[in-house]
């Protein structure tokens, strides 16, 4: 038999990122910090973690304290790595996983690079007290006019399978939602 090398189709079309969801203190209570992408990257003015792409030879541990040490100019010795937190795969095959861990710096001492526009802390308590508003959404198929309904059966009425996403929402200033908002919703749900 053949081998139809479907197993390699679905795995060529994944993208693996790790991100890292930097804890720090600040005036004495533990917060997480964000960044908010500039204008040099993809999704300009979005909250995000640090985080990118895995390369070959590298875990996603190691990826996601790359990335920190590379968008926040830090040292190794300035990431305390504590563990993973979670997992996302979304249907555009993107592979995230998340990690946390102890930036040993002050916030005002960190710079960063031209990935980010600024960053921004936000107390874990008030995480915790603040949980997000979730949407859950339908994906919807959009077919083209030449789609041929009529090869199949029922045609126009087919009842085609419907996805739903579950979309978040943290009501701080900026904004933090849609991938990232989830994975810290996740984290700090493993808080409880």
């Amino acid at each position: 038999m053949k081998n139809l090398l479907v197993d390699d189709e679905f795995y060529d079309k994944i993208k693996n990122y790790a991100v890292l969801i930097p804890i720090i203190e600040v005036d004495g209570k533990d917060h997480i910090l964000f960044e908010v992408r500039s204008k040099n990257i993809p999704q300009p003015g979005e909250v995000s973690f640090p985080g990118g792409r895995v390369e070959m030879g590298e875990t996603f541990e190691q990826a996601a304290v790359r990335e920190t040490m590379e968008e926040l100019l830090l040292d190794y010795e300035d990431i305390e790595y504590q563990g993973y937190s979670s997992m996302i795969l979304n249907t555009s095959y993107m592979h995230v996983k998340s990690f946390y861990g102890r930036i040993h710096k002050k916030i005002e001492e960190i710079k960063y690079n031209e990935e980010v526009e600024k960053i921004f802390a936000v107390d874990i308590d008030y995480l915790k007290e603040h949980r997000p508003k979730v949407y859950h959404t339908p994906s919807r198929w959009e077919f083209p006019d030449d789609f041929p309904f009529d090869k199949i059966p029922n045609g126009r009425e087919y009842k085609f399978w419907t996805g739903f996403n579950d979309i978040y929402f943290y009501d701080t200033e900026p904004v933090i939602w849609g991938l990232t908002a989830k994975l810290l919703n996740n984290y700090i749900e493993s808080l409880d």
